[in-house]
C-alpha cells in the first residue's frame, strides 16, 4: 500500500513539475513577441515640431470623436437595462462621486478637463522643459485610448 502511495505521489510530482514548466514557457512567449505601438505614437517625432503638434492635435480630436460615440453607446445601453436599481446606481455614481452627468457629452467634457489636468501635472513632475504641448497631447491620447478600451462592448 505504501509503495502504491509513493508511486502516486511521485507521478503527481512529475506531472506537477511538467505543468509548471509548461506554464512558465507559456508565460514567456508574450515577452518574445513584438509589442504593439503605444496608442500615443500616432505621429512620428522626426517631423518638425509644428508638423508633429498638428498631427497629435488631429489625432486627439479624432480620439475625442471616437470617445463621444462610445459614451453615447454606453449611455444608450444603460438606458436599455430593465432594472431601475441599475439606472439609479449608474446616475448616482456619475453625479455624486464623480461630479459629472449621465449625459454623454457632459461626461466627455468632464473627462477632457480632467485628462488635461493629469497630463499637465505629469509634464510638470517630469521637469523636462521642451515639448510641453506635444507631451501633454500624447499623454491625452494615451489616456483616451485607455478609456476607449474599457468602453468597448
Amino acid at each position: 500500500m505504501t509503495i502504491c502511495l509513493e508511486k502516486i505521489r511521485l507521478e503527481n510530482s512529475l506531472t506537477m513539475r511538467t505543468c509548471l514548466h509548461l506554464l512558465l514557457a507559456a508565460s514567456l512567449v508574450p515577452l518574445l513577441l513584438p509589442l504593439p505601438a503605444p496608442a500615443a505614437e500616432v505621429c512620428t517625432p522626426s517631423e518638425s515640431t509644428v508638423a508633429e503638434t498638428r498631427c497629435v492635435m488631429k489625432a486627439l480630436q479624432a480620439k475625442d470623436r471616437e470617445l463621444e460615440k462610445a459614451l453615447v453607446r454606453v449611455a444608450s445601453e444603460a438606458r436599455q437595462v430593465p432594472s431601475e436599481t441599475f439606472q439609479t446606481l449608474w446616475r448616482d455614481n456619475l453625479t455624486g462621486f464623480y461630479k459629472t452627468s449621465a449625459d454623454p457629452s457632459e461626461q466627455a467634457r468632464a473627462f477632457r478637463a480632467e485628462r488635461r489636468k493629469v497630463c499637465a501635472y505629469a509634464k510638470s513632475v517630469s521637469f523636462q522643459g521642451t515639448g510641453y504641448g506635444i507631451f501633454t497631447t500624447r499623454c491625452e491620447l494615451a489616456l483616451t485610448q485607455t478609456l476607449l478600451e474599457q468602453l468597448r462592448p
